[in-house]
């Protein structure tokens, strides 16, 4: 079920223009087709105002200091530069991204809220049964970045790769506590993927955050976590963390020499954590596209791809539709994920 990277994980390529042609599976195109028309015919009144004239408030449903927060606060800052308006990241953390995704689908539609989502949003449609905001009720505007997960302990840790990770772990069925975001976060899914996919055994502990997680397994309450590559980076740096493996297919340039479980002799995935930006429903087409480019621009300026870099991310900006796209795709393959792992929060 887990061989390789056939596992049903997110395999987070670009987004690519053939994949438009998936924006008309079912659930999606009947509610997009109509949300674009309305806001369509919306747009034309807007079209005669000069959008933006206020600050734009980007929501993120996660703590400061995450890899989220960082992609996040990077983009505002460019927007800022491009739009001549300040642009501004707003922290609303709690139930993995669902309570931001709450406030923005239930925000006005005039071009001055966003969600700044991650994967979880896509997760989410598929782990909660009553409590997740459904993607189809809010509108793609754009993705924005991509990073591959690692592994990692405290430096004390009596492991330097997988296999000798792997044969603490089966030394001590259920006694290792891994951290991770939040239930069912893409770090949380992923563990659970690598752990069942080589008969391993440790208990879960959630946090409100990246930052809170961390701050758990460097003080022992939690002995290893899965994280986007660049959320640990300054405590790897800094002595206090070692990574033990890479989830995707290729070495992370951050880490060049921590292989990637395939290299490990594992049963592998190929699991990248993916961000973007969601509109409110009925949000006037006009500001929509005007967004996506903005926001493609942006991703696609130099001082912003130097900045991935450094971060071990890499820009994944295309259009609304390829958008829409793309996160159908997701949902439908975490719906998969889920259910072979028996995951549900509610």
């Amino acid at each position: 079920m887990f061989e390789n990277d056939n596992a049903p994980l997110v395999k987070c390529a670009r987004p690519a223009k053939a994949a438009a042609n998936r924006a008309t599976a079912p659930g999606w195109s009947r509610r997009s087709l109509l949300a674009f028309a309305a806001a369509a015919a919306a747009g034309n009144a807007w079209s005669q105002s000069s959008w933006p004239e206020r600050p734009i408030a980007l929501v993120l449903g996660f703590a400061p200091g995450g890899p989220n927060d960082l992609v996040a606060r990077l983009l505002a800052k460019r927007l800022s530069e491009q739009l001549k308006q300040a642009v501004v990241v707003e922290n609303k953390p709690g139930a993995n991204g669902n309570i931001a995704a709450g406030l923005v689908s239930h925000a006005a539609p005039d071009g001055y809220t966003f969600l700044y989502n991650s994967s979880s949003l896509a997760l989410n449609a598929a782990l909660y049964t009553k409590t997740a905001i459904d993607p189809r009720d809010l509108v793609p505007v754009n993705g924005t970045a991509a990073l591959p997960l690692v592994c990692v302990v405290a430096e004390s840790f009596p492991a330097k790769n997988f296999k000798e990770w792997a044969a603490q772990l089966k030394a001590n069925p259920g006694k290792f506590n891994f951290g991770s975001p939040g239930n069912g976060n893409l770090a949380h899914v992923a563990a659970e993927m690598v752990l069942k996919a080589n008969g391993l055994d440790a208990v879960h502990a959630p946090y409100k955050g990246s930052s809170e997680a961390l701050q758990g397994l460097i003080g022992g309450s939690t002995q290893f976590q899965f994280d986007s590559v660049n959320s640990p980076l300054s405590l790897i740096k800094g002595g206090r963390l070692k990574p033990l493996f890479v989830t995707s297919s290729a070495r992370s340039p951050l880490y060049p020499d921590v292989m990637t479980l395939r290299e490990s002799g594992a049963q592998s995935i190929d699991a990248a954590a993916w961000q973007g930006v969601m509109a409110p429903p009925k949000t006037p087409a006009a500001i929509v596209q005007r967004m996506a480019k903005e926001i493609a621009n942006a991703m696609a300026s130099e001082p912003v791809k130097a900045a991935l870099d450094a971060q071990g991310a890499y820009a994944t900006a295309s259009t609304p539709e390829q958008y829409t796209a793309f996160v159908t795709d997701q949902v439908m393959r975490f719906r998969k994920t889920v259910n072979e792992l028996g995951l549900k929060l509610d």
